[in-house]
């Protein structure tokens, strides 16, 4: 099986992308090429449409398995067919924002002693052992939208592997080592000098999509277990 070409990782603003039909199922496909993202690393599956011969068909979910990306389809679809996706950007860019929005908090916070990071979602942060205290909290949020208002870029690029550096850090540790030894080339997202780490998701592109914070809370847990909880505006 041919490996399907991912076209967001180049570009994660591309709404609109052809491509042909490469292996079918019972209401799904594999294409030889998407825009649509896979459920994984966190970050939830894009959903939108295929128009085949003037026909829509609802995308409801998308997933990657080895190096072929699999769309859950309303209805089937011929093999070799020439579909053209058309992805639910609303729900794509919020996800954008709010996976670019956890990568500069986590580095804002991980600059500030944070601690190892054990969890990130789009809504909190797990932080174990920590010493966050609602002074920290309160620099942070004052920092990062500083760094909204700079509209700093965001910028993708790839790295060797061997030339990675994750310290002591076993969160990413832990991510290095699930990632196929053969896989030489990794993926990183870099946001000024304020985060940098390998990642596969969708980003946007300067900080400013962003947007500021709603609100950004802390609790406290057993073992030293500080969560921060937060909400774009």
């Amino acid at each position: 099986m041919e490996a399907t070409k991912l076209l967001y990782t180049n570009d994660s603003t591309i709404k609109e992308f052809d491509a042909t039909v490469t292996r079918i199922g019972p209401k799904f496909v594999v294409l030889d090429q998407t825009a649509f993202y896979p459920e994984g690393g966190g970050q939830p599956t894009d959903t939108g449409k295929l128009i085949v011969d003037g026909k829509e068909v609802k995308v409801i979910k998308v997933m990657k398995r080895g190096d072929e990306v699999f769309h859950y389809l309303s209805d089937d679809v011929e093999l070799d067919a020439k579909v053209h996706g058309v992805v639910d950007w609303d729900k794509r860019f919020q996800y954008m924002r709010l996976h670019s929005g956890e990568h500069l908090l986590t580095g804002l916070f991980e600059a500030r002693g944070s601690g190892p990071k054990v969890f990130s979602s789009f809504s909190q942060l797990d932080f174990k052992p920590s010493e966050i205290t609602e002074d920290t909290l309160s620099e942070v949020w004052k920092r990062f939208d500083e760094i909204i208002d700079k509209n700093v870029p965001v910028e993708i690029y790839n790295t060797n592997r061997d030339e990675l550096d994750v310290g002591d850090d076993e969160r990413k540790q832990s991510f290095l080592e699930k990632i196929p030894k053969d896989v030489h080339e990794l993926r990183m997202v870099k946001i000024g000098d304020y985060a940098e780490t390998f990642c596969m998701g969708t980003h946007v592109k300067s900080t400013g999509d962003i947007g500021k914070l709603k609100s950004l809370r802390l609790e406290s847990k057993k073992k030293r277990r500080k969560i921060v909880y937060f909400e774009l505006i």
